[in-house]
């Protein structure tokens, strides 16, 4: 199981452990347990936020894999590259640029080299040889 699927199964069953606690508090009401009513709602309340913060960290951790996979395409469709020149298909900073294209190189998103802060040479696949 990936990262970004874990966190959303975390905040999902914490969202709904916290709709749990909601469900008890208005029970508590009807019945009349002001004790059990107080109790049920901290709950609810402070498992509403860690679920509302997995949930977030999941799409980040989608966006982040989407840039990557994103990154490495158009890398790899063009073989060598101006930094430049894919900063602006992600709209973000050469700095910002050279630092995805990094970690998409390190996560084996793509293959290659940077020449100098300005350009990236990708790895070309070998061709298979001929069996003669």
């Amino acid at each position: 199981m990936n990262r970004r699927v874990g966190y959303e199964m975390l905040g999902i069953v914490t969202l709904a452990l916290s709709a749990a606690a909601t469900v008890l508090a208005v029970a508590g009401a009807a019945f009349q347990q002001t004790l059990g009513v107080g109790a049920a709602s901290l709950c609810a309340v402070l498992l509403v936020v860690p679920g509302l913060y997995f949930l977030g960290y999941s799409r980040r951790l989608g966006a982040r894999d989407l840039a990557l996979a994103h990154t490495a395409a158009f890398v790899k469709a063009r073989g060598d590259i101006r930094i430049q020149d894919l900063a602006e298909e992600l709209h973000a900073s050469p700095a910002t640029t050279r630092h995805v294209l990094r970690i998409a190189v390190q996560e084996g998103h793509v293959r290659g080299h940077f020449e100098g802060d300005a350009r990236f040479v990708a790895e070309r696949p070998h061709p298979p040889e001929e069996v003669e």
